[in-house]
């Protein structure tokens, strides 16, 4: 082969292998700047409830023992704990039931041990802004692929779709859709419910509590079943909700409810109650009291069968002088609330009403009453909701 030739080819091939690097290098310089978080609409909501709750004022124990008398129904008992202020409803109780701010605020507050408590949670417009996935209309950019890609980059072990507050109707272990293609055609349909362009720099109103929480209508998060990190391998792909109860930085104990004779998809038994006892009251710990202070909270956490947890919801009363848990229609977690609260907090629930409370009997026709609505499906669990319910 002549030198002449020899050079040429060489040129070429260094020219074919410079052109490869580029493209390469401008693939990463891609994915580097999806990577790059965008300023998130969420993020100063955040920091100013953060500073609210900064400076909140840390109920004072009392010495002396306050004594009261109470009907033996659940909201007689409420109205009586909003009256002697130890439970707030405010507006921070109203806007913390969004579960994105959720996140971000205990995200603040548990640092490094957020991963150990929380599932990584983002809202759907905040997603579409970090990974330029509208054009400077706000429409979606009619690019499944990329959309697809973006969801990997964020959640590589998979995601679901949720309502950012309270919890939709057909909501199930898989969140709003059964897989990612159900999502990725409801979102791209033209009259879709998930988002519209008009709101990508606009706070949403929720109309649970009547105000802007996160300004997220659905949130995105990490589908718990795949993002698991305990070595044990699953032997059914789901998880188990179990509801526990706090007041303040304290778990309530004997207050894991019934589940309204729902069919559980594994059996927890008492050590596993217990642990997960233990994992609730590691995370309450992990806050600073200001976070804690006059809160009481229904706290669902989800159940791996390789023993992992996880905590999914945090319910509060949303504002409102009201139940922040719909089990406290049993007359169990009453009772449970009213041992606890007179415990800790020298308040002590008197006479012939007090005494139900603590025996787990009171608000028990109401309750016997709420079971026999709420079980009207034909077959075994109509007939065990018509039963008395047990009171222990």
């Amino acid at each position: 082969m002549k030198p002449l030739a020899l050079i040429i080819i060489l040129f070429m091939g260094l020219f074919s292998t410079s052109i490869v690097q580029a493209k390469t290098h401008s693939k990463k310089r891609h994915h580097k700047t999806q990577d790059k978080k965008a300023q998130s609409a969420v993020d100063p909501i955040a920091l100013k409830l953060i500073a609210q709750i900064d400076e909140r004022p840390i109920r004072v124990p009392q010495n002396e023992v306050t004594s009261v008398e109470v009907v033996p129904t659940k909201s007689a008992w409420l109205a009586q704990i909003y009256i002697l202020n130890l439970v707030e409803a405010s507006n921070l109780t109203a806007i913390l039931s969004d579960k994105l701010l959720q996140t971000r605020v205990f995200e603040h507050y548990l640092g490094q041990k957020s991963d150990r408590f929380l599932l990584h949670t983002i809202g759907l417009k905040e997603f579409l802004l970090k990974y330029h996935l509208t054009d400077p209309e706000g429409q979606l950019i009619p690019d499944t692929d990329n959309f697809e890609e973006a969801l990997a980059t964020e959640f590589p072990s998979g995601f679901v779709v949720r309502p950012a507050l309270g919890v939709a109707p057909l909501e199930r272990n898989h969140g709003l859709f059964a897989s990612n293609d159900d999502f990725l055609k409801a979102i791209f349909r033209p009259d879709n419910q998930l988002y519209q362009a008009r709101t990508l720099h606009q706070n949403i109103k929720s109309h649970i509590i009547g105000s802007v929480a996160s300004g997220e209508a659905i949130i995105l998060q990490d589908d718990f079943t795949k993002s698991y990190r305990a070595p044990q391998k699953l032997k059914m792909k789901v998880y188990e909700r179990i509801r526990l109860h706090s007041f303040e930085n304290k778990v309530v104990q004997d207050a894991t409810p019934d589940l309204w004779s729902l069919r559980r998809n594994f059996d927890v038994n008492a050590e596993q109650t217990k642990n997960i006892e233990k994992f609730v009251q590691d995370f309450l710990d992990s806050l600073p009291e200001v976070c804690t202070t006059r809160q009481a909270w229904g706290i669902d956490v989800g159940l791996l069968d390789n023993g992992e947890m996880k905590i999914l919801d945090i319910i509060t009363n949303r504002g409102m002088k009201t139940a922040w848990s719909s089990y406290l229609d049993e007359p169990r977690i009453l009772g449970a609330y009213t041992r606890h609260i007179q415990e800790h907090l020298n308040i002590e629930f008197r006479g012939f009403g007090g005494f139900l409370f603590k025996q787990n009997l009171a608000n028990y026709l109401n309750y016997w009453q709420l079971k026999k609505e709420r079980g009207s499906h034909i077959g075994t669990s109509q007939i065990l909701s018509a039963m008395p319910p047990w009171p222990f």
